[in-house]
């Protein structure tokens, strides 16, 4: 039968506590996630902070695959036109209170 000292032994055995190994994977597993999501953040807050340098202002559909558009470029606007095959820079818009007073004045120089 079995001795004294081997009972003692496998009553220390079972009180050791067996998912302390799993508690430890679990944090590490928390923590490399929690990192990686940290990372992805400030990949995403940089990549927007620098997107703002330019940006679309307004743009209006003209039908078959045509558009104008005013990009803010930094401080400088500029009205352009597009088509399906082409961009083309129609002027460069002086600073204005209004997208419409812009284009009166254009209207006038065409005129």
């Amino acid at each position: 039968m079995t001795s004294a000292s081997q009972v003692e032994h496998l009553h220390t055995t079972q009180i050791q506590p067996c998912g302390s190994a799993g508690l430890q994977d679990w944090l590490y597993l928390l923590s490399t996630r929690a990192w990686s999501g940290l990372k992805w953040v400030m990949r995403r807050a940089k990549a927007q902070h620098t997107r703002r340098n330019l940006r679309v202002c307004e743009s209006v559909s003209l039908g078959d695959k045509r558009f104008v558009a005013v990009v803010q470029v930094d401080e400088e606007r500029f009205l352009i036109g597009g088509s399906s095959g082409s961009v083309s820079l129609l002027t460069r818009l002086q600073e204005t209170k209004t997208f419409a007073a812009a284009l009166d004045r254009e209207a006038q120089k065409i005129s």
